[in-house]
């Protein structure tokens, strides 16, 4: 039978030293390790060390599978929750009950207390959510009734049932400490603070939970030690413990008495870019295919964004929005002037307002009608059909000569060059209005998404966009109010962050395509000789760094404080002064 993920992660551990192997141990048996259980390690770790202490510590008791339970645990089943009491408004002695072996569904209408159960097993189950003021549960700010809120959790943990009593502010159960409970509370944990969503089998979490107790012991160690001997650097105890062949390790070794003031300081130059490069580094590195894919993401919403920006700047300008103002303003015009001439010319019509825009759909409807419908393939207005007089396409009544003269003015007019004018000014309208700008990134809902994800990078280019999608918006609407003839209003300058949206799509793309060296086995070997050969170079206190320094900073066991560059600097002077003295 194939081996199970216990099975290699029991192989790795045979590898450890010894206290590893107890700390993996204790882990296997228990949830959280007790102050105890760091005492015990510590004193481990001292003994194995060579440090005298005043009793032995216990013998490391080596991993095994046994301590896994050969990887078979009951699971735990929620049963029901019952006898809720002064949560929410839900009702006294409130239960819900959970089918053991399939999906449970609750449903209600707004208020029903749905979300009253959820915020209990929230508390209860230690949900991480954003905000943990979050996780208190209110009791009902319209009922009077005294008394705790309390609450009976029903679980089947192998032995049966068993009742998990809850109330604020109790110690968590162990056993509700397995059982996740995920609502829009702790999503926002993952979507706006910019967490992974991961799951680990039990068995494979192990190693990510050894490493946080060495990171626990490593931290009492350096206390101590802080407390014992201060932070004081011995030269003779400078030295490079790992050799990876950098730049800054072959200048320590070949550091002699012809070593120039000049060649120490250009090798011990530290500058807030290599700092800059050290976290970039670290960051790809440690980054999954989700990052990448957030990274790729955000960049292909940037180049849309500037895209979108450019066109803006120009399609809601000043001077672009002067221009659909007299766009508008022509075309009214025009159409006076043709009003004008049609009143002059059909002063005798039985009928008022030829010419006008509601004639003019009119006319355009009975043309429509005759090429299409009534008279195909004869020129508008017909006049004549199979030797006799044509049939209005209105009245369809046949036209009389005072009719048919009236159509021949009626189209006279429609061809004249002042209605043709206005027509064509009025199209040039329509176009523009159908042309505005529709806005598509900056107008849209889920903009204040992206630009939250800018702000992560950028404050200041997220505060530009900010005040670019407020003038964007505003300039929008005057144009089309332009070009509708509606009245004008006060409208914000418009600022268009081109170079700085540039600038941030470049770093995307750096950051992008850094993810993706990462990703290739090749490229992250040199993307971690680089991390190397910058790490040896300085060790300064301020750099921020998840994990111990490859250069003089030492390992786990024999911690030396980090040096700044100028320490460094005098250490070095002194050490080659110490090469030029006779023994």
């Amino acid at each position: 039978m194939a081996g199970t993920p216990i099975d290699d992660v029991v192989d790795w551990s045979t590898k450890l030293s010894t206290w590893k192997q107890d700390a993996l141990r204790r882990l296997a048996i228990s949830n959280e390790l007790t102050d105890a259980d760091i005492v015990a390690l510590l004193a481990m770790v001292k003994y194995t060390a060579g440090f005298a202490l005043t009793s032995a510590p216990p013998a490391p008791i080596p991993f095994t599978k046994a301590h896994f339970g050969n990887g078979e645990y009951q699971p735990i089943v929620l049963k029901r929750i019952a006898n809720v009491e002064n949560v929410n408004r839900l009702v006294p002695k409130a239960s819900l009950t959970f089918c053991p072996k399939a999906l449970t569904i609750v449903y209600g209408r707004n208020g029903s207390g749905k979300s009253g159960f959820v915020r209990i097993f929230r508390t209860a189950c230690r949900t991480r959510i954003e905000n943990q003021a979050r996780l208190k549960v209110l009791a009902d700010v319209y009922g009077s009734t005294p008394g705790p809120q309390t609450a009976d959790i029903v679980i089947d943990a192998g032995e049966g049932e068993a009742v998990v009593p809850w109330s604020p502010g109790n110690a968590a159960s162990p056993h509700l400490m397995q059982v996740a409970v995920f609502d829009t509370a702790s999503a926002e944990l993952y979507v706006d603070g910019g967490n992974q969503i991961r799951f680990l089998p039990f068995g494979l979490a192990l190693p990510h939970r050894l490493n946080a107790v060495c990171i626990t012991v490593k931290g009492k160690l350096e206390a101590e030690r802080a407390k014992e001997v201060g932070n004081k650097v011995e030269l003779t105890a400078l030295a490079f413990p790992a050799q990876h062949g950098t730049a800054a390790q072959l200048f320590n070794k070949q550091l002699n008495k012809s070593t120039t003031d000049a060649q120490i300081e250009s090798a011990t130059t530290f500058t807030e870019t290599d700092q800059q490069r050290v976290a970039e580094l670290t960051s790809a590195l440690s980054a999954g295919a989700a990052a990448a894919a957030d990274v790729t993401a955000l960049l292909k919403w940037t180049d849309a964004l500037l895209l979108e920006v450019r066109a803006v700047g120009s399609a809601f300008a000043d001077a672009t929005l002067d221009e659909l103002r007299k766009l508008r303003a022509s075309a009214v015009a025009a159409r006076q002037a043709a009003t004008v001439a049609a009143s002059e010319l059909f002063t005798d019509e039985p009928l008022p307002g030829v010419g006008s825009g509601a004639w003019r759909a009119l006319w355009a409807a009975a043309r429509n009608y005759s090429v299409t419908e009534a008279y195909k393939d004869k020129e508008f207005p017909v006049l004549v059909a199979d030797g006799g007089a044509a049939a209005c396409v209105l009245c369809q009544q046949p036209l009389l000569p005072d009719g048919a003269a009236r159509m021949q003015r009626f189209q006279k007019y429609m061809d004249d060059t002042l209605d043709a004018a206005a027509r064509e000014a009025e199209k040039a309208v329509e176009d523009a209005l159908g042309s505005v700008h529709a806005l598509a990134l900056l107008g849209a809902s889920d903009f204040a998404d992206g630009r939250e994800q800018v702000k992560r990078r950028d404050e200041m280019l997220a505060g530009a966009l900010a005040t670019l999608q407020a003038s964007a918006v505003a300039r929008r609407a005057e144009a089309l109010a332009r070009l509708r003839g509606e009245s004008s209003q006060t409208i914000p300058p418009l600022v268009v962050p081109i170079e700085q949206l540039e600038t941030f799509a470049l770093k995307l793309k750096g950051e992008k395509d850094g993810l993706a060296q990462a990703g290739d086995n090749e490229e992250r070997i040199k993307l971690l000789a680089e991390k190397r050969s910058l790490r040896t170079a300085s060790c300064s206190p301020s750099a921020k760094r998840s994990s111990p320094c490859d250069g003089i900073c030492s390992s786990l066991m024999t911690p030396t404080p980090r040096l700044s560059p100028t320490f460094k600097l005098v250490a070095l002077r002194s050490a080659r002064m110490s090469l030029s003295m006779p023994t």
